[in-house]
């Protein structure tokens, strides 16, 4: 009963006024926005609507009783999340291996290839060639052109320091393993009603 005459009380009623607000017979806010005619609907544009008055005839440079933002946020719908694909969190520890050891391997890339190129595995000073196991290898007489390969280790400039590999990560990828025939046949089309209705396809 405290508010209901604090709000219908004559220190009230000039805020109210000035609001374009009146309090109802509970206490409640009425707004007391004049209502537009037919001829008003009828006829209005879309520019007549930038006017500096509110929604409640109010004068632009009085706010009135402007709820707080709490309460208008407070107001909106609460919305679900769309459902997200599953996603793997878990530390892979020996994937991330295998994608660290990848990543090592790669070499700086070269704008005239089409792929990155790789490290060469093997350094100059890690060769090792077997002896050969013919009798009389040694021997200067029985010398043929053919020992000539092999029978120095190669130097740092003779061993390559990158390569250009073709990998199949591609088609790897791909779900169908079996591709589709998209060719055109041309063999004939047995009939399945009788076969002397083969010639005519």
């Amino acid at each position: 009963m405290a508010d209901d005459r604090a709000a219908t009380s004559p220190d009230r009623k000039p805020e109210m006024a000035t609001s374009g607000l009146t309090v109802g017979p509970k206490g409640t806010m009425i707004i007391t926005a004049p209502e537009p005619s037919h001829a008003d609907m009828f006829y209005a544009t879309t520019n007549g609507q930038y006017c500096g008055n509110w929604h409640n005839g109010l004068p632009g440079h009085q706010l009135g009783d402007v709820p707080p933002i709490s309460d208008i946020l407070g107001a909106r719908p609460t919305i679900k999340k769309p459902v997200r694909p599953i996603q793997t969190t878990a530390k892979c520890v020996l994937a991330n291996q295998i994608a660290e050891e990848r990543r090592s391997m790669e070499a700086d890339k070269v704008l005239s290839a089409d792929v990155v190129p790789k490290k060469f595995p093997v350094q100059a000073q890690n060769y090792c060639y077997p002896p050969s196991g013919k009798r009389g290898a040694n021997n200067p007489l029985y010398a043929t052109s053919a020992q000539a390969y092999g029978s120095e280790m190669p130097m740092e400039h003779q061993v390559p320091d990158r390569y250009f590999p073709s990998t199949n990560q591609f088609t790897k990828g791909f779900v169908d393993t079996k591709p589709r025939f998209t060719g055109l046949s041309t063999a004939p089309t047995p009939s399945k009603v009788h076969k002397e209705l083969d010639m005519f396809y």
